[in-house]
């Protein structure tokens, strides 16, 4: 026997010697089965919550996860760590797709670089070097599919305002670069646009929960208490844009352009949703100094709430339908409400 071989057996004597005479091999046999059957549960909820994941990404104004970049292991500093870029990857289960399986942009010296992957495998590609301007809101149209936008400190949601020439379905991707302090958004359209403006600006409500707009006007907003938690609507006059969000729906938005004359109802309907889970709603804006809205609906359930948009004392109102059950026509088939003057008045969709 040699030196190695012995000295090996001498060690394994003693580590035989720590375990307890009274060992019970069946009962540590069954808790390591039971470690094994959490483990697996725990990857069946993963896979779950990723299901739950693309199903809720059916609507194209939900935002897009967002990967943020961080420093190599190896130089890591024990502080917290500035990030520098933001990658924004592709997912087949998301819609409107994008062209691509990642989108990376980067700070370096005062400029943003917006560099792009066909696929997972590819080299990246640079589309595009801007200036950073980190003291106001910024939109700068990259491509007919992409556009580019950045916004002075952290956001709480971004909602880009589309033009009324922009066509198709659009997924905005949403980042923070706290090496600069600027949110940076991606707009991704999933066909191309006609126009190089189709992205009329962005509202946004800041990390202290204050709504700003990128054309510098006062965002008047309201909260609207469904049963099943608030709504935020808001008007901005310097966008023309009367739109929601909806913290239930995943950071979504529902919005009506206020470009028609001012006195008639403003009014959106549309819906949202996946098979066994879907959602009509209509967002409508009364005339100025008209109240009392009395909305009738084509579907029963519809939950139905108004508010008093402030500081413009604008009125609006929000229906909801949750159901498979398509209602008959339009789900809001009557407006009537008091004018200014005092007198009923009625809309029809």
């Amino acid at each position: 026997m040699s030196d190695l071989e012995e000295l090996l057996r001498t060690d394994l004597r003693d580590a035989a010697d720590t375990l307890p005479a009274d060992l019970d091999v069946d009962a540590l046999l069954d808790q390591g089965h039971r470690l094994r059957r959490a483990r697996a549960g725990r990857r069946s909820l993963a896979a779950v919550a990723a299901v739950v994941v693309v199903s809720l990404a059916g609507w194209a104004g939900l935002a897009h996860r967002t990967t943020t970049g961080v420093p190599d292991p190896a130089s890591t500093p024990t502080g917290a760590d500035a990030v520098g870029f933001v990658t924004f990857e592709g997912d087949a289960g998301y819609r409107p797709r994008s062209p691509y399986a990642s989108i990376t942009v980067r700070e370096s010296n005062g400029m943003l670089t917006l560099a792009v992957r066909k696929r997972a495998s590819d080299p990246p590609t640079i589309l595009a070097t801007v200036p950073l301007k980190t003291d106001q809101a910024t939109t700068t149209a990259i491509s007919s599919r992409l556009m580019l936008a950045t916004i002075p400190g952290p956001t709480q949601w971004v909602d880009v305002v589309t033009s009324d020439a922009a066509k198709g379905a659009f997924r905005p991707n949403v980042g923070y670069l706290s090496s600069v302090g600027v949110t940076v958004v991606v707009q991704v359209a999933d066909e191309a646009q006609q126009s190089k403006r189709w992205v009329d600006g962005l509202v946004w409500r800041a990390s202290d929960g204050t709504l700003h707009s990128s054309a510098g006007s006062v965002v008047s907003t309201a909260t609207l208490d469904f049963s099943d938690g608030p709504l935020t609507v808001y008007r901005d006059p310097g966008l023309a844009e009367v739109s929601y969000f909806d913290t239930l729906n995943g950071k979504g938005f529902a919005s009506t352009r206020d470009h028609d004359p001012a006195d008639v109802v403003k009014l959106n309907m549309s819906k949202t949703g996946t098979p066994g889970d879907s959602e009509q709603f209509a967002l409508g804006i009364l005339p100025p100094g008209a109240h009392d809205p009395r909305v009738t609906t084509s579907a029963k359930g519809a939950e139905v709430v108004t508010g008093v948009l402030q500081p413009d004392g604008a009125v609006v109102f929000v229906a909801r339908y949750r159901s498979d059950a398509k209602p008959k026509g339009p789900l809001i088939t009557k407006v009537a409400y008091t004018d200014a003057g005092g007198q009923t008045r009625t809309y029809r969709p």
